[in-house]
C-alpha cells in the first residue's frame, strides 16, 4: 500500500510538472521577450502602494500618510520616464487616490505585458517601538515564510482585508504543501532571478545616489509580486515612523530625490536588458526649499577672473563669465553617478560640462556665474534637456550650502 501511495504521489508531481511548464511557456508567450527589438517599446508598470480607503502607513499626524508619499513619488518617476524615454511605455496602476486591489495591480501589469513592474512603499513601525529605524529596502519575491520579514509580509498583504468583494484569490500558495511549492518555483524562477537583478541596482541608487541608509535586498511572501509575470520588486523608500525620514519623505525634495533615483535604477537596468541608453538624472541631496527658483533683482557686480584646474570639459564651447574669487561660484549640475563619461558623450546633448570626481561618483557641471540670476537663466534653459538639474554653490574651491551662497550673493552683489 505504501509503495502504491508512492507511485502515485510520483506520478502526481510529475503531471504536476508537465502541467506548470507548458502554463509557464504560455505565459512567457504573452509578454515581451527577454530582449526587445530595437523598435519595441519597454514597459514599466509603476505601482503606487495602498490609495483610496487604505492609507497604508500613518505618520505622527493623520494627514501624513503612505499613500500620498507613494503616489507622488510614483507621478515624479513617470514623468521622467515619459520626459526622457521614448522607447519606453510607463503604466501606472493608479495615477489618483484611488483603491485598487493587490490582485488588480498584478492584473494591470499583466495585461500590458509589462518588462518590469515597481511598486513603492513606505516603511513603519509601531510608534511605542523602542527604536527607531532608518533606511531604505528593496524587496523581491520568496515562496517560502521561513527567514522572511514576516511584519513587511503581514503589513502589505493586509491590504487584501479592505477587498470585500473577494474577486482575487490570493491562496495560489500553501506553504504546507510540495505540490504548491514545485508549481510556483517553476513558474517564477526567471522572473525572481530578473528581479534580483532589478533589486540590487534600485538599492544602489537610493543608498549611493539619494543617500538613504542600506536597509539591503531582501525577500518576503507578498502577494502584489507573486501575481505578476515579469521582474517585480517592491520599493520601501523610508520610515514614515521615524522623524527624521518622516520629514524627509513629507518634503517635495524627499520624494523627488527618490524618484529620480529610482529611475535611474530602471533606466541602467532597461540599459542591460536592451542595449538601449538613456538619460540619467542627478539627484540633489540638499533641501533647497526654503528659496524659491525665481530670479532675484540684479546689479551688476565687479568681476575678476579666476581660473579652474584640473576639471574636463566637453567639446562644444559655451561662453563662460569670469569669475571672481571674493564671491560664490554658482553651477548647474545636470549628471551625477558612478560612471567616467567621455567630454562628448551624448549624455551631455552637446553642452560644455565641467566634470568632478566625488569619491567613487562622478558629477558634471554645467555653466558658472558669480551672478545667482545668469546661472538659473541657464538652468531655465537647459531644464526641458535636463529635467533633473539643479543649482550648486561654491566657495573657494568646495561645495557649500546654496541657500547661504545666495543670501552672500544678495548682499554684495
Amino acid at each position: 500500500m505504501q509503495r502504491l501511495r508512492t507511485t502515485i504521489y510520483t506520478t502526481f508531481i510529475l503531471l504536476l510538472i508537465l502541467t506548470v511548464t507548458t502554463a509557464s511557456a504560455s505565459n512567457r508567450s504573452m509578454r515581451p521577450a527577454a530582449t526587445p527589438k530595437a523598435t519595441d517599446k519597454y514597459i514599466v508598470c509603476l505601482d503606487a502602494g495602498h490609495g483610496g480607503k487604505d492609507a497604508g502607513a500613518v505618520g505622527s499626524t493623520s494627514a501624513n500618510r503612505e499613500k500620498d508619499i507613494n503616489l507622488a513619488i510614483v507621478k515624479e518617476i513617470a514623468r521622467l520616464l515619459r520626459n526622457n524615454c521614448p522607447d519606453v511605455k510607463v503604466v501606472c496602476t493608479r495615477e489618483t487616490d484611488v483603491f485598487v486591489e493587490l490582485g488588480r495591480r498584478a492584473e494591470i501589469a499583466n495585461k500590458a505585458k509589462a518588462d518590469l513592474f515597481v511598486s513603492v512603499h513606505t516603511n513603519a513601525i509601531p510608534r511605542n517601538a523602542s527604536r527607531r529605524p532608518m533606511g531604505v529596502q528593496s524587496y523581491t519575491l520568496t515562496l517560502r515564510t521561513a527567514g522572511t520579514n514576516l511584519e513587511v509580509e503581514k503589513r502589505e498583504n493586509s491590504v487584501i482585508s479592505y477587498e470585500a468583494d473577494g474577486k482575487y484569490n490570493y491562496n495560489v500558495y500553501n506553504p504546507n504543501s510540495s505540490e504548491s511549492d514545485i508549481m510556483l518555483e517553476l513558474m517564477q524562477q526567471r522572473d525572481m532571478e530578473e528581479s534580483v537583478n532589478f533589486a540590487k541596482l534600485a538599492q544602489k541608487e537610493m543608498v549611493h545616489t539619494a543617500g538613504r541608509a542600506d536597509m539591503g535586498v531582501l525577500q518576503a511572501n507578498l502577494a502584489v509580486l507573486r501575481l505578476t509575470y515579469m521582474p517585480s520588486v517592491l520599493l520601501e523608500v523610508g520610515y514614515i515612523s521615524t522623524p527624521a525620514e518622516e520629514n524627509f519623505l513629507m518634503s517635495n525634495n524627499g520624494r523627488i530625490t527618490m524618484a529620480r533615483s529610482i529611475y535611474n535604477a530602471i533606466v541602467q537596468y532597461k540599459a542591460k536588458v536592451t542595449g538601449r541608453q538613456s538619460t540619467l538624472v542627478s539627484v540633489d541631496k540638499e533641501d533647497n526649499s526654503d528659496y524659491d527658483d525665481q530670479p532675484a533683482p540684479s546689479t551688476p557686480t565687479q568681476q575678476t577672473t579666476s581660473g579652474t584646474k584640473g576639471k574636463e570639459t566637453s567639446q562644444k564651447s559655451q561662453p563662460q563669465p569670469t569669475l571672481s574669487a571674493d564671491l560664490p561660484v554658482f553651477k548647474i549640475q545636470i549628471l551625477a553617478g558612478t560612471y567616467n563619461l567621455k567630454p562628448n558623450d551624448r549624455q551631455f546633448k552637446g553642452l560644455k560640462t565641467e566634470k568632478v570626481k566625488d569619491g567613487s561618483r562622478y558629477k558634471y557641471f554645467y555653466y558658472a556665474s558669480n551672478d545667482y540670476n545668469e546661472v538659473l537663466k541657464k538652468k531655465n534653459e537647459i531644464k526641458d534637456q535636463f529635467p533633473g538639474c539643479y543649482i550648486v554653490a561654491f566657495k573657494n574651491g568646495k561645495l557649500v550650502d546654496v541657500n547661504a551662497a545666495i543670501r552672500e550673493w544678495k548682499k554684495k552683489r
